[in-house]
Order: C-alpha cells, then sequence, then structure tokens
C-alpha cells in the first residue's frame, strides 16, 4: 500500500494521521506494514480526505490498455479540443480491436525489449476519431498527408519506420507536419477517466497497443501519435495500409458482434496479463525471502 508515501507527504505521525481519518495509530501501522488491508471504504475515505485517487493508494499496476471502457460499451463517444482560442474541434470517437499477427508482435517485441515471459500480444485496442469540415486537426493532416510516413506491416504496433541496423523508430524528419498534441492528450485522460495516469509512460494513448487512429475527409485512416511530454508533446502522423484495412473490418462489424468480440478480447488479456502479474510477483517475493536478514561484517 502507498498510505505510508501520503503519510509522509503530509510530515504526519501514524498517530496524526490516524486521528485526521478517525482512526488509530494501530490501524495505520498495520496497513503500512500490510499486517492487514484496508476496506474499499476506508480506501475512499483516505482518497476523499486527501483529494487523492484509489490508484495513488494501491500496488494495483498500471496496464497500458487505454480503451478498454470505451472497447466494451461499443458506444459512440464526444471529444472537444481546444488547439487554440477560439478554435475548438470537435470528434466523434469509437473504439475497437484490431488482430495482431505473430510477427509483428515479434517485431514489436524486439524494438521494445519485451521479456520472453510477457503475455504474447494477440491484438490491440484502438480509437477512431472523425469530425467534420471545419475540423482544424483533421483539415491540417489533409494538407499534410502526402507527406506523412508509410509504415510496413511488420511495423503496425511500433507505427513508425524501424532503423534497420539499430532495430529503433525514430520520429518522422518532416517536423512541419507536427502541431501541439497537448490538447488532445489532456482531453483523452480526461473523457476516458485516467487522469492519475497522466504523463505515465506505460499507459500512453498512442503508444503501442494503444492506437489513435484518424479518419480524414477523404476516408484514409492514419495514425496519430503524440509525443513525450519531455520532447515537447508534438502531435503527428503515420500511414499504414494495413491497418486502414483492419479498422476499416471492425467498423463493418454488427453492433452485437463487435460487442461479443471486444469483452472475449478483455477478458482474455486480462487473464493473461493477471497471471503474468502474479507470477513477477511471487518471483520478487522468492528472491526477497531468499536473502539474508543481514549481514555479516
Amino acid at each position: 500500500m502507498k498510505i505510508q508515501n501520503l503519510r509522509k507527504l503530509y510530515k504526519l505521525s501514524q498517530g496524526d494521521f490516524g486521528a485526521l481519518l478517525g482512526m488509530t495509530k494501530g490501524q495505520i501501522s498495520s496497513y503500512e506494514r500490510e499486517v492487514s488491508q484496508p476496506t474499499l471504504e476506508t480506501l475512499n475515505k483516505i482518497a476523499q480526505y486527501f483529494n487523492c485517487t484509489l490508484e495513488e493508494l494501491t500496488e494495483t499496476p498500471i496496464r497500458e490498455e487505454f480503451y478498454f471502457k470505451w472497447l466494451l460499451d461499443q458506444e459512440e463517444h464526444t471529444l472537444f479540443v481546444t488547439q487554440e482560442l477560439g478554435n475548438q474541434s470537435k470528434f466523434k470517437a469509437q473504439a475497437g480491436v484490431i488482430e495482431i499477427q505473430s510477427d509483428e508482435y515479434i517485431t514489436y517485441g524486439f524494438a521494445r525489449g519485451l521479456r520472453e515471459d510477457e503475455a504474447p500480444i494477440f491484438a490491440a485496442n484502438f480509437l477512431l476519431l472523425e469530425g467534420d469540415k471545419n475540423n482544424s486537426i483533421i483539415n491540417h493532416f489533409e494538407k499534410v498527408v502526402v507527406d506523412l510516413e508509410e509504415v510496413e506491416r511488420k511495423n503496425i504496433l511500433i507505427g513508425h519506420a524501424v532503423d534497420q541496423q539499430t532495430g529503433i523508430a525514430a520520429l518522422p524528419k518532416n517536423i512541419t507536419t507536427f502541431i501541439p498534441g497537448y490538447p488532445l492528450l489532456v482531453e483523452l485522460y480526461r473523457v476516458l477517466e485516467k487522469g492519475a495516469w497522466l504523463g505515465n509512460p506505460i499507459a500512453w494513448p498512442t503508444k503501442g497497443t494503444n492506437i489513435l487512429a484518424l479518419r480524414l475527409a477523404s476516408g484514409k485512416i492514419i495514425r496519430l501519435h503524440i509525443s513525450t511530454i519531455a520532447t515537447g508533446c508534438y502531435l503527428y502522423a503515420t500511414y499504414s495500409k494495413d491497418l486502414e484495412e483492419r479498422i476499416n473490418l471492425w467498423q463493418a462489424l454488427q453492433k452485437k458482434d463487435a460487442i461479443k468480440l471486444a469483452v472475449e478480447y478483455a477478458l482474455e488479456w486480462n487473464r493473461l496479463k493477471t497471471e503474468g502479474e502474479l507470477a513477477e510477483q511471487k518471483r520478487i517475493e522468492d528472491a526477497a525471502s531468499g536473502l539474508p536478514e543481514h549481514f555479516e561484517v
């Protein structure tokens, strides 16, 4: 639990921290030492009092899948992005899943340095944005679409061309296609209620298995990327014919069929990830239990 971190942040003793919440010093001590676990009601009380999220109080690992909430409901959602004062772009947004081939996963795993025991990626969630002719973001990418980098099928998860010698994906060289990405980034975290994840590189809405796509007025679908905050948070795009085809396949499904497939995928992926996380946790605990309590000098 991260209760101890929160308490120390406020420079409080266990007794003072407990007193603020109507708890004893012993209760706080047992939570911090993990002798006992706080109830959900207790966690909610702490989160409300100290104005933080439940994620900030627990050790539950953040997973990278960003669009699961909208994937499972298969509803059309709305985003409003203000690129500059008086210039707001409205988007219709709908999530889906694309299938990932084994060689695409291997290429991605090599580039990202995934461990051999990690759950194999067999699909990826996406969010498709659509808008009207007054949408400034769509209009921008319509103008530069001929300059967008094209991505090979095997690099579909990476979303970029990859240097053959280093195996590293790099930002496109044509920076004239870049526009500010922070407004869209913040809106994605807001509407999907992931504010506590903001800036966390594990759950970035345009990286790896999180595919953010945009349909242009011409019908062409491009993939959007937002660079890290450290590199300027730029919004840019690449094009993959294979990605476009797979998104269109999902869009052609009947809603009931899409929901069925989405639920099946999410349940299977959650099972695989949970098994992997528990196995990793056990390895860490086993390694820790094998260490001596103190070292002789």
